[in-house]
């Protein structure tokens, strides 16, 4: 009598159809099915990320603006997130006639040349520096009131606007990061990381 091999000598196969061939082309078929479930998922996790990161996509644009809606004079000085996703205003940079300015005050002063150095100019500033902007969120960062300045003083500002150039780094919620420099292109471009410029503005 045979004796039973017990479930520890159970042994079990693959099964097989018989014909060689098949049987190659049947395993042959299988590795191939994998390997495209596997291609397609990867791709599919790749084309995911590519969405989150387009839903979260910032994009900073600063510029200017010499009016109010309604057509009255206001000289104003903006920042915003045009973007789709938040943006962290990492750095920022003010340049007239070349030349990075510090502050408003500074700034002004370029433009106006004094001669008293110690003047004072009337302005209403906003700190935008590692704020985080929402999408579409808009902050003037110089006001100035026209009912401040003499005619002339205001209409030199005002022509001066146009010359000024601005550099701006920012970051995703994914720390990724892009750098806006006027100077070069009116888009912005990806960097690794924001750098600390020599001479920020309202910092």
């Amino acid at each position: 009598m045979l004796a039973d091999p017990g479930p520890d000598g159970e042994h079990h196969h693959h099964r097989h159809t018989g014909h060689r061939w098949l049987d190659v082309v049947l395993g042959v078929s299988a590795v191939t099915i994998s390997l495209m479930s596997l291609f397609l998922a990867i791709q599919h996790g790749r084309v995911m990320e590519k969405m989150v990161e387009a839903s979260t996509w910032p994009s900073m644009m600063v510029g200017y603006s010499t009016g109010n809606p309604d057509g009255t004079r206001h000289i104003t000085i903006w920042a915003t997130n045009k973007g789709v996703g938040p943006a962290r205003l990492d750095s920022l940079e003010v340049f007239h006639e070349g030349v990075a300015q510090s502050d408003p005050q500074g700034l002004l002063k370029a433009i106006l040349k004094p001669t008293d150095p110690s003047r004072h100019f009337p302005v209403i500033e906003s700190d935008v520096l590692d704020n985080v902007f929402a999408p579409k969120d808009w902050v003037n960062f110089v006001d100035l009131d026209p009912k401040s300045y003499d005619q002339d003083d205001y209409a030199r500002i005002q022509h001066a606007l146009s010359g000024l150039q601005f550099r701006v780094c920012y970051c995703s919620v994914f720390e990724e990061c892009w750098a806006l420099d006027t100077r070069k292109s009116p888009r912005a471009v990806a960097t690794k990381a924001c750098a600390v410029p020599p001479k920020m503005f309202l910092h």
